[in-house]
């Protein structure tokens, strides 16, 4: 009997001792959001099968801290706080001001952005190539040569576009610099119209009317919170209203292309696994998502878009991957 108890507390011990070798090779990784909302969602869903891609799965070989802040700035920094003072192996920020937080709270624990639309602008890195510090990542700049094409192809007469924004949003600024640069490469000129506030949307919308072929709004909080007044506009005269992200498109704009968030979620897990691997964050390429992924997502609406003088081919219908009616 003794020998059966001693035996039952060996066994223990070992499988004690085992159960604390195996939480001590457990990799800690953090990952917040400033805010869940459908294409963030799918982000994070993407970074786990991006990991478990590299061999990293939650409750095998990694723990997982995910945090939401709730829209709460000051709530954010709180989490940021938290995460460095759990010291991590990996921290995870997605969309900008969730990142910005995360890296002005250290210069040690490898970092990882994503669902960054300019991460230069936002400070985070000072170069997409080996920037040397603890900081990379995935932007989710809009596919807007991509999107062009698309709207050239729905307008065969497309020569000017109109670009509603707020001349105050850094990220309203950098999509202008893209969609002039690629307009230019398939000759389509951009008229600028801005709109400092959501009340001046309207009127900013107007005055494109009878100068151009359609118009395009940016991921632009200003000018998208008046989309609905947008599309009012364009289905009244017959101008067709594009949009630089898919949600828009449900909302009313005629069609757009987007980038697939899961699969963006996906690059940035393979990354993070990377480095989890050993790699070193500042030898590692930060990654323009649309440069990097192999599916985007083509949304249309095709009784807006009829309001809007526009119908679909056949091609585009069958590359269509949300179709509103």
């Amino acid at each position: 009997m003794k020998n059966l108890t001693k035996i039952a507390m060996i066994g223990a011990l070992a499988s004690f001792a085992f159960s604390a070798a195996q939480a001590a090779d457990m990799k800690k990784v953090a990952i917040s959001t400033i805010v869940e909302v459908p294409a963030l969602l799918d982000t994070k869903k993407g970074i786990l099968e991006g990991l478990a891609e590299k061999g990293f799965v939650v409750g095998k070989n990694i723990t997982l801290d995910y945090q939401n802040a709730n829209g709460n700035m000051p709530t954010q920094q709180q989490i940021a706080k938290k995460f460095i003072g759990s010291n991590p192996d990996i921290i995870i920020p997605i969309t900008t001001p969730t990142a910005q937080a995360m890296v002005a709270g250290t210069k040690n624990i490898p970092i990882v952005f994503t669902a960054v639309t300019d991460p230069i602008k936002a400070k985070l890195i000072n170069t997409y190539k080996n920037n040397g510090t603890n900081v990379t990542g995935v932007s989710d700049a809009a596919p807007i040569g991509a999107q062009l094409d698309l709207y050239k192809e729905l307008v065969p007469g497309l020569k000017k576009i109109g670009f509603i924004y707020n001349p105050g949003l850094d990220n309203a600024l950098a999509a202008l610099a893209v969609i002039k640069e690629q307009g230019k490469m398939r000759g389509i000129s951009v008229m600028e119209s801005p709109a400092p506030t959501t009340n001046e949307v309207i009127l900013a919308t107007k005055k494109l009317v009878g100068k151009v072929e359609a118009i395009y709004v940016p991921n632009d909080t200003t000018v998208v919170s008046a989309l609905g007044a947008i599309v009012k506009i364009g289905q009244d005269v017959d101008l067709p209203v594009f949009t630089g992200e898919t949600g828009g498109v449900a909302k009313g704009a005629a069609a757009s292309i987007g980038l697939d968030y899961v699969e963006v979620g996906r690059v940035t897990g393979r990354m993070a696994g990377d480095i989890l691997n050993g790699a070193k964050p500042g030898t590692m390429n930060a990654i323009i998502a649309y440069e990097a992924v192999s599916k985007f997502k083509v949304a249309i609406n095709i009784g807006s878009a009829k309001k809007m003088g526009l119908t679909f081919s056949k091609s585009v219908m069958d590359r269509a991957t949300d179709i509103t009616k």
